[in-house]
């Protein structure tokens, strides 16, 4: 075998994370190889939006310009609604044109963003294998032994790193003993392409409906009157209760057709997809001996949104820190790129604990009504308070994750809520004799009703999902204190 087989580091697929580690990498003369089983453009299941924090990457990296953006139409307004009732409809409250932040996302289809992220790697001198499928995957006497597939052509690379960049499904995860399956922190998700939308330029749309919570429906705007609309929700709550993740993406366009104004002549232009996404919820060290895991294969994905186009980027650029320093030391083992799990955490923990916590209180199917009727309220008090918009939105897509800032703002609302509520409750008894709130009382039914339908259905789940919570809650620890994000700010490219 000659040396030209042999890199310095080899990374398996060639999405934004994988590309992204390659072009860090081999920007700053590290011997890098891609193997990726497609041949772009490709298809990928997504909702193909690109949040501010990313688009900061894209244009370090030189992308945003070949993207040509300023065709697209940038997401700066939604609309949520909550089965049939509309929610909320406004600007965007946590996007802060902050530390090089762009005050606003773009969708951007992931065959187009994926082919610019790969050819960047390309142009840094990483050599991309397209086309081939990887197959074995072995350590011995300190190399990575590769195995890969074309149609009619079989070879072997070499290298003393590898890095697992090959999506949920990881071939290199299960090499390695890394593979998580926990139903708790996938998401199943299927997309399409629509036609003949007519909304305000920049405004998307999220629904919550009974079939997909916990989980959510979402449709992003694009020229031409296109859309990527899709759906999501866990795969817990499809292997417990039943659910279909095609059936409610059926169901959810003729509902869009019935409630959204822009939506009554919608026609879907191409098959929908399916695909799965590991959260970060379930996230676990993501290194072993002689290489690490980003993006999806790691479960980088934000647990409340699923959204992790960043999340992979970010997690490639810090493993690309902790790759160079391996190189630079001789030093290939798991206890050295340990690294990259404590600068991972570092980063994400501040705001993705708390994420996770709250994905873990959502998460039981059989609280959804209650859920649902919290958001809204949260919802109309976001369309009159500005701060609490801006503060306690952010935990459902916004970069400044601040817990303490969300609990507060939440906390305040409750006791307005129910001072609110007792004001009422003293009028009713002064003027029709009469001591009660429907409103407090109807909700304090259905969170009744929710804990004892929980529990009869399967007491054992229901125990270990308070166990889980409690779990959770408890490790939130400092990350409380954090108050700003460090997702904010970003990382050095």
């Amino acid at each position: 075998m000659s040396n030209s087989d042999l890199y310095d580091v080899i990374v398996i697929g060639g999405g934004p994370a994988g590309s992204t580690v390659a072009w860090s990498l081999a920007r700053r003369g590290v011997r890098v190889a891609v193997i990726e089983r497609a041949i772009f453009p490709r298809e990928k299941v997504c909702g193909d939006f690109v949040e501010p924090a990313g688009l900061r990457i894209l244009e370090s990296m030189g992308v945003r310009e070949a993207l040509n953006v300023a065709s697209l139409s940038p997401i700066t307004s939604t609309r949520i609604y909550f089965g049939p009732k509309l929610g909320f409809r406004g600007a965007i409250p946590y996007y802060q044109a902050d530390h090089g932040l762009p005050p606003h996302g773009f969708v951007v289809p992931r065959h187009i963003l994926d082919q610019h992220l790969l050819d960047r790697a390309r142009a840094m001198s990483a050599k991309v294998y397209a086309g081939y499928a990887a197959g074995g995957i072995r350590r011995e006497d300190g190399l990575i032994h590769v195995n890969a597939r074309a149609k009619d052509t079989d070879l072997t690379l070499r290298s003393r790193l590898i890095v697992g960049a090959d999506g949920a499904e990881s071939l290199v995860a299960r090499a390695f003993n890394l593979e998580s399956n926990d139903r708790a922190h996938i998401s199943i998700a299927q997309r399409a392409y629509v036609e003949g939308i007519s909304v305000q330029d920049g405004e998307a749309t999220v629904w919550f409906d009974e079939d997909i919570v916990p989980g959510y429906g979402w449709l992003f705007p694009m020229a031409g009157g296109r859309a990527n609309i899709g759906v999501g929700t866990l795969s817990e709550t499809c292997s417990r209760h039943g659910h279909s993740v095609p059936k409610a993406f059926a169901a959810s366009i003729e509902r869009l057709r019935i409630r959204h104004p822009g939506c009554a002549g919608i026609k879907l232009v191409s098959k929908p997809i399916g695909g799965v996404v590991k959260m970060y919820g379930g996230v676990g060290p993501n290194y072993f001996d002689g290489g690490v895991l980003i993006g999806d294969a790691g479960a980088f994905a934000d647990p409340m949104t699923g959204e992790g186009i960043t999340q992979g980027m970010e997690s490639a650029l810090i493993a690309s820190s902790t790759l160079l320093k391996s190189l630079e030391l001789g030093k290939f083992d798991a206890s050295f790129l340990a690294t990259f799990e404590r600068e991972f955490r570092s980063y994400f923990d501040p705001g993705m604990l708390f994420l996770g916590f709250c994905a873990a209180v959502m998460r039981n199917w059989h609280f959804r009504e209650f859920w649902m009727r919290s958001a809204m309220r949260g919802c109309e008090r976001a369309m009159a308070s500005k701060d609490f918009a801006r503060t306690a939105g952010a935990g459902f897509g916004g970069l400044n994750v601040h817990p303490l800032g969300i609990l507060r703002e939440i906390g305040a609302s409750i006791l307005h809520y129910l001072s609110e509520g007792a004001l009422n409750a003293l009028r009713n008894l002064v003027i029709q004799g009469t001591i009660g709130n429907q409103a407090m009382l109807d909700d304090l039914v259905v969170w009744q009703s929710a804990w004892k339908s929980s529990v009869d259905a399967d007491p054992d789940w229901h125990a270990a999902w308070v166990a889980d919570i409690t779990k959770r809650a408890a490790k939130l620890g400092p990350s409380l204190l954090s108050r700003e994000n460090p997702r904010v700010r970003g990382l050095l490219v």
